[in-house]
């Protein structure tokens, strides 16, 4: 990545509050689009900024779960494997957690302001 200023996350962030700034000045269907656009904007922001450390933490209490190392994505599927064919019935609490978890750390990154006060700083 380089490492020229502005950083990713700032130009994000500068792109987003200008668009928040003249949005109420431009016909109904631009507002629309300024709106989705200042949304879109905010989830990459935060993507950026904490994304890679939630697939790693979620990575980690995945392969621990399922004792063996695998990458976010790929923990999702082993999990969701076992799940389906049963494996995993008499873990259910440790599941039902490490699934809350994933949605959390999913809203997190799409509409934090969505989350419950207790679930707002958690992390895996």
């Amino acid at each position: 990545m380089s490492q020229d200023l502005p950083a990713l996350p700032d130009i994000l962030r500068v792109v987003r509050e200008f668009i928040e700034k003249i949005k109420d000045s431009v016909p109904d269907q631009e507002r629309y689009y300024a709106m989705c656009c200042s949304y879109l904007l905010a989830v990459a922001e935060r993507e950026v900024i904490n994304g890679a450390t939630l697939d790693a933490e979620e990575s980690n209490a995945l392969s621990a779960f399922l004792g063996m190392p695998l990458n976010a994505a790929e923990a999702c599927v082993e999990l969701a494997r076992g799940l389906r064919a049963g494996r995993f019935d008499a873990d259910w609490e440790q599941v039902s957690a490490l699934v809350m978890r994933h949605v959390v750390d999913k809203v997190k990154i799409s509409k934090p302001e969505h989350l419950d006060a207790m679930h707002q700083g958690e992390s895996l």
